[in-house]
């Protein structure tokens, strides 16, 4: 019985790593997917849609022309095979173009360049083919015309929307395929709408991409902001609290100086309303120091609240602060305040969760697009829990990030009273 069992539980593990390896080449871009950051989703996204539509379309029009044709004649079989090439250094310039990517990369410019003049050149030697004067073939003239409509499409979707004069450029190329429909087949004259109408759609896609950038670029510069408007805060409330006092210190121990080279009887007197100025204003820094740093649970819930709506993420929360003692209120504030703050910076969250209960308070978020890495704020409040008597857990799963708060024994640290 025992070697059975032992044979099953190998059986079933070696069956859960041949299923992991069958999954992998379909759950690894998945998961690879799901942590890319909301921004670099679109711009991919965008990118192989471009992508795609010359691959399609082309493909699409040269398989037709195979189905109608039955045999190919050698000048299509090199048209086919240089056309494959022009389509190749196509995707590579929508793959490298910046305005289609959320992070720097490799120079577009020699895919960019290479392809613009091989399809200009194509364009310019297919249009002299199709020369009535030249007396070529009706198979040479119709090879002609295919790589005419080809190279027009791939500058009109490719290259042109990025180029200077881009109209002037888009009237010359929808006036090659006037002439081209002109001279050989009336329907070509369809063709004369596909320049602008591509061109069009591209930068229409690049306008959306570059709207996408800057609402990023908002949200991290909102972020920067807040930060910088509570050190101001801070700075301006230590400033008011401490300046006339230091001010009265200044003054206070200069006439002591003066009064200790005379040998007065008041410099006492004045020693002793320099220490008590002194005294005062520990006092009151310990008092703006200790309200900068104490928190409170629910004002602190009620604070991610209307931080996160503003962000459009929703915080869902699960319980009410009274189920948390008031010995742990304080660090759990702590723990709301620092997982708020990493949802902003770190995350791409639409949604998040509070939970609160006697043996934790837990915050969960999803739209995690990077690791973990380490995090000042949640290590410096580990501490802090684990000399309270408390556990800080920090973990992520595929793009939720969870932050626990686990209340395992009493607290030392004195109760706060709740709002």
């Amino acid at each position: 019985m025992n070697k059975d069992f032992w044979t099953a539980g190998w059986t079933a593990r070696w069956f859960s790593r041949g299923v992991s390896l069958l999954a992998s080449p379909v759950t690894a871009p998945l998961n690879s997917w799901r942590r890319l950051p909301n921004l670099a989703k679109y711009t991919l996204y965008t990118r192989v849609s471009l992508q795609a539509i010359p691959v399609v379309l082309l493909s699409a029009y040269f398989l037709g022309i195979v189905a109608n044709a039955g045999t190919l004649n050698p000048s299509f079989v090199w048209l086919l095979g240089f056309s494959v090439i022009l389509l190749i250094v196509t995707v590579l310039v929508y793959e490298y173009q910046p305005s289609l990517n959320s992070h720097p990369r490799r120079s577009v410019q020699p895919f960019f360049f290479t392809g613009l003049v091989l399809n200009v050149l194509g364009v310019v030697v297919s249009v002299v083919l199709q020369i009535p004067g030249l007396n070529m073939s009706d198979n040479t003239r119709a090879t002609a015309l295919i790589f005419t409509l080809t190279c027009v499409f791939l500058l009109s979707i490719a290259y042109i929307p990025w180029m200077n004069y881009r109209w002037v450029w888009l009237i010359a190329m929808s006036a090659v395929l006037w002439w081209t429909s002109t001279t050989t087949d009336y329907l070509s004259a369809l063709w004369v709408v596909i320049p602008p109408l591509m061109a069009g759609t591209v930068r229409l896609s690049v306008w959306t991409v570059d709207v996408m950038k800057e609402v990023e670029r908002s949200r991290e510069l909102e972020a920067s902001l807040r930060v910088t408007e509570e050190r101001l805060r801070f700075a301006q409330e230590l400033h008011d609290t401490l300046g006339q006092h230091l001010a009265a210190m200044s003054v206070k121990s200069e006439l002591a100086l003066a009064l200790a080279k005379r040998g007065d009887d008041r410099l006492e007197n004045e020693l002793r309303e320099l220490q008590k100025l002194t005294r005062t204003s520990m006092s009151e820094m310990r008092d703006v120091v200790s309200g900068y740093r104490t928190v409170n649970l629910a004002t602190e819930i009620e604070g991610a609240k209307s931080l996160l709506a503003d962000a459009h993420i929703h915080l869902s929360v699960i319980g009410t602060t009274s189920q948390v003692s008031p010995a742990h209120r304080e660090l759990c504030a702590w723990l709301v305040r620092e997982a708020t703050t990493n949802i902003l910076r770190h995350s791409d969250a639409t949604d998040a969760t509070l939970t609160l209960s006697s043996t934790e308070v837990r915050m969960d978020n999803n739209g995690v697009n990077k690791d973990i890495g380490r995090l000042s704020g949640l290590s410096a409040l580990r501490s802090r829990a684990e000399s309270a008597g408390m556990t800080l857990i920090v973990s992520r799963e595929d793009d939720q990030f969870s932050v626990r708060m686990l209340i395992n024994a009493p607290a030392n640290t004195p109760a706060e009273k709740e709002a």
